[in-house]
């Protein structure tokens, strides 16, 4: 639960801790990744529909499930299931989804599911398409992306498909002046959940031996966070790591993506982002 990780975060600042993960502060995906996928899914959704074939099982994961859940539903042909592999899933994607007129059985993932081992069961005989979307993919750690490829490896069989977007590797400044007003809210709402916080600028900046864009934020004087009972005070330049934005390029992530070939890649019309289409071996 959400709650959990809050509490965990609290109790390491206590501790010492001063790196969080992303997932305290991330809502939405970047405003300008958003609207590339957007657009390359316009144009090859129907393309992707003729290849899944009927009664297809649609399995949404990553940080932003259920972003593209609908938009992807309306082009499949009398799809069979739709699995929501977020359980933490904003009610409302659930509830549009099972308003709209599908033959698709709508569920989330059961409890025992997590990114290393989906746990689902077999439902129907058509084949499965799993998507990350939102470049969702690149907020994830190195760790937390093979966990979430094994999973997928353990779940998908022989000509199913992964469709991932992926933001590419580009001009520092250009992917740093990107991700400034959403780094900064990102940083705004990691410290709002921690608590009460005093004291601290929001710092985004690209990293380019990692190909990264950090979030983070730096104690000024006296810069403080309080929550209940309980608090932590800083020295002037504390550090507090709050995530980053990973960028790719088509061989980087076919490289970590075992088990699986690329069958195809589309790339948005200003070249910032591309999707890929990957096939299991």
């Amino acid at each position: 639960m959400f709650e959990d990780l809050v509490r965990h975060h609290q109790q390491g600042l206590l501790a010492g801790e001063r790196s969080f993960a992303i997932a305290l502060g991330l809502a939405n995906p970047a405003s300008h990744v958003e609207r590339a996928e957007r657009e390359v899914l316009d144009r090859i959704l129907p393309h992707i529909a003729t290849l899944v074939g009927p009664a297809a099982r649609l399995i949404d994961c990553g940080p932003f499930t259920g972003l593209r859940t609908a938009q992807t539903l309306a082009t499949l042909e009398r799809p069979k299931a739709i699995v929501l592999m977020n359980r933490e899933i904003d009610p409302r994607v659930f509830d549009t989804l099972q308003a709209k007129d599908t033959t698709a059985e709508i569920s989330v993932a059961p409890a025992s599911a997590n990114p290393a081992n989906w746990d689902l069961p077999a439902i129907g005989s058509g084949t499965t398409l799993a998507i990350i979307s939102g470049g969702g993919l690149g907020f994830l750690t190195a760790e937390e992306r093979k966990e979430l490829f094994h999973g997928a490896s353990l779940t998908l069989t022989s000509d199913d498909f992964l469709l991932v977007t992926i933001e590419l590797a580009q001009d520092a400044a250009m992917v740093e002046a990107a991700y400034q007003e959403f780094g900064q809210s990102l940083v705004r709402t990691c410290l709002t959940r921690l608590g009460k916080s005093h004291g601290f600028e929001a710092r985004v900046f690209h990293q380019a031996a990692s190909q990264q864009v950090q979030f983070g934020a730096v104690a000024q004087k006296d810069a403080s966070i309080q929550w209940q009972d309980a608090g932590c005070g800083f020295k002037l330049g504390d550090w507090l790591a709050m995530g980053a934005a990973q960028q790719f390029t088509t061989e980087t992530l076919a490289h970590e993506v075992a088990g699986f070939e690329v069958h195809q890649t589309w790339r948005a019309n200003d070249g910032r982002i591309e999707v890929m289409l990957l096939k299991k071996k």
